[in-house]
């Protein structure tokens, strides 16, 4: 089983490239073979990557994501998924190149560090609503990178407009509406994942651990749900679109990946988990 783990380990940032180079032979050449089929290696792709994980599941008898190699294969999958959600909410292919890409690396790095990744111990870990709480987290981030990435093609796009310098990125990307709604569409579905995180982690804070509200990874989340709070309020209430909307969400996108770095290599936190 260990074998067969190490096995799919080394094949899924291989086949997360192959998958990559499809999209971008489409985003490219707009080549119907690869419109055919990008979605469906994807779908594929990520199918083995979830295997993986409940596989890691069963011969762990935790959820795998206390150690770094861990976060990354879970980070990259949850990406993957939510751009997925994201293509067929919108109809738009022509991004996936950039999303999987980024996959990619990500898994290549877990891949690379997980054989050598020490054993962890945690009765946290075993819990099945931890592992809710945890997911729902990975999935709240993931979507709010993806939402990162949509913002920055859209102002990319934004301003060769302004510059009336179009090539192929003018030619192929979404127009610049399209590229907005996508933005936030993954910002609103990380703020709903996030809000998960945040009531299934005060229920589980108030039974368990004292003064929960104190520790530096609950104090960041809190801050970086309640930015993206105030996002989506201006969005719906405020008329914010376009330019004003992602300037604003890669700040908070911004703000979360250093509250999240703060909270575990600068101030201590139980949700931080040593071999």
């Amino acid at each position: 089983m260990v074998l067969l783990l190490d096995l799919m380990g080394a094949l899924l940032p291989l086949l997360y490239c192959v998958a990559a180079i499809n999209y971008g032979v489409y985003f490219v050449r707009k080549d119907p073979f690869a419109e055919r089929t990008c979605t469906r290696l994807l779908v594929a792709v990520v199918s083995l990557h979830l295997v993986f994980l409940l596989l890691r599941v069963f011969i762990l008898e935790r959820f795998p994501i206390a150690t770094l190699a861990e976060m990354f294969s879970v980070v990259a999958f949850a990406i993957a998924a939510v751009y997925l959600y994201v293509e067929k909410v919108q109809g738009s292919k022509s991004t996936g190149t950039f999303i999987i890409a980024l996959v990619t690396v990500m898994q290549l790095a877990a891949s690379t560090l997980l054989p050598h990744a020490g054993a962890v111990k945690s009765e946290y870990l075993k819990s099945p609503l931890f592992s809710l709480h945890t997911l729902s987290a990975v999935l709240g981030y993931s979507a709010f990178a993806v939402g990162a990435v949509y913002g920055v093609m859209f102002l990319l796009l934004y301003r060769a407009l302004k510059r009336k310098t179009f090539g192929l990125m003018f030619d192929r990307l979404p127009s610049l509406d399209s590229l907005a709604s996508m933005a936030f569409g993954a910002t609103l579905l990380g703020w709903m994942f996030l809000t998960v995180t945040m009531i299934i982690g005060t229920v589980m804070g108030v039974s368990a651990v004292p003064h929960f509200y104190r520790d530096a990874q609950f104090v960041a989340t809190l801050g970086v749900w309640g930015l993206y709070s105030v996002a989506i309020g201006a969005y719906y209430f405020l008329g914010w679109r376009g330019a004003r909307m992602v300037y604003f969400s890669l700040f908070g996108f911004v703000l979360a990946v250093a509250a999240v770095l703060g909270s575990h290599f600068v101030f201590t936190s139980f949700h931080v988990f040593s071999a």
